[in-house]
């Protein structure tokens, strides 16, 4: 017989609505709601989370280009990235969500996002 310990999953994601995404989306874009989706995490979930997202070859740290420097990952609220055709909002559940949403879907609406992975 073989024991197989499985490292602790993320529990504490959960799944922001889309309604809320929809209407947040109408007060900053008059284009076509997008295949987007959201979840908010716990803070420590949503570093290690980051941290995995960060050592991905596809995917692209935008910290220096949108705030000038470089920081600790302690300080990002929110990240948003492309996972087989779909966009995902990471949200951390400790700020305002509806500021970090509207921060996040201004970065959707000048994404050159084509619903597929490139």
């Amino acid at each position: 017989m073989y024991v197989v310990k499985m490292k602790p999953g993320i529990h504490s994601a959960k799944n922001v609505s889309s309604r809320l995404l929809r209407s947040v989306w109408k007060g900053i874009s008059d284009k076509p709601f997008p295949d987007v989706y959201a979840f908010t995490l716990e803070d420590r979930d949503f570093l290690s989370t980051l941290d995995l997202l960060q050592k991905q070859k596809r995917v692209i740290d935008t910290r220096v280009k949108e705030y000038g420097v470089d920081f600790d990952n302690k300080f990002i609220e929110a990240c948003t990235f492309e996972f087989k055709g779909h966009l995902v909002i990471l949200v951390k559940e400790t700020v305002s969500l509806v500021d970090v949403l509207e921060h996040e879907l201004r970065h959707v609406a000048s994404w050159n996002f084509q619903g597929k992975v490139p």
